[in-house]
């Protein structure tokens, strides 16, 4: 059974509450990623930020954020790294979410899941396509 830190990316962007929003978007930009885990200087996992929360249209005064605190959503929603691939991403199907925060046994964390990492699990075979 394929588990999720056998498809996930563990070199993950981190960003912290205090990032300013234009660092932040330069950033993303930079890394060729579409969001980034939110942690305090302790590495306690605050938020998730996306480039949609850049451009909400319903906060469309989020443009001029001053930090990412501002922008970024405090709900994230997490799966442990020896989760299967397919309950992840059923959790994504259930929640809307395009990508996961993963988590070791300690709760620090592991990685991202994004939708792309399963899609590519998929058309490679991995997940028995």
């Amino acid at each position: 059974m394929l588990k999720v830190e056998d498809i996930m990316t563990r070199n993950v962007m981190t960003v912290a509450p205090d990032t300013p929003v234009d660092d932040l978007a330069w950033g993303l930009t930079q890394k060729g990623v579409s969001g980034a885990p939110v942690q305090d200087a302790g590495g306690h996992l605050l938020g998730l930020v996306t480039k949609s929360d850049l451009a909400d249209p319903n906060r469309p005064n989020k443009l001029h954020a001053a930090t990412v605190e501002d922008v970024m959503s405090p709900f994230v929603f997490a799966v442990n790294a020896s989760d299967p691939v397919l309950d992840a991403a059923q959790r994504m199907v259930d929640t809307g979410s395009h990508r996961l925060v993963v988590v070791d046994a300690q709760g620090h964390l592991a990685g991202i899941l994004s939708t792309m990492d399963v899609v590519r699990a998929l058309v490679s075979g991995k997940l028995g396509g």
